[in-house]
């Protein structure tokens, strides 16, 4: 049996770029959809390996955090990528 969403998200579009921890340098747009405290899911052009360490960066104003990639699902043309926060995203 699937357990709910520990913590509620909510729907929201950010801009965002989002890079591998070991090289900030390989960045990539991404659009955030929903926001949660633990988490988000971003839409981004590329996809991202499971379990891999990313940081995220707003492209309007300092908000970042580092996290975990959760799941890539393809989605038309670009990937649905799920976030699980390892710092607070402020």
């Amino acid at each position: 049996m699937l357990e709910g969403r520990k913590q509620p998200r909510t729907a929201t579009r950010l801009l965002v770029s989002i890079f591998p921890v070991h090289d900030p340098c390989l960045t990539d747009l991404a659009s955030i959809e929903n926001l949660s405290s633990r988490g988000a899911r971003v839409t981004t052009q590329r996809p991202w390996e499971l379990g891999s360490h990313v940081g995220i960066r707003a492209m309007s104003g300092a908000m970042s955090a580092r996290a975990r990639v959760v799941y890539c699902q393809p989605v038309a043309k670009d990937f649905a990528v799920g976030l699980d926060f390892l710092t607070q995203f402020r």
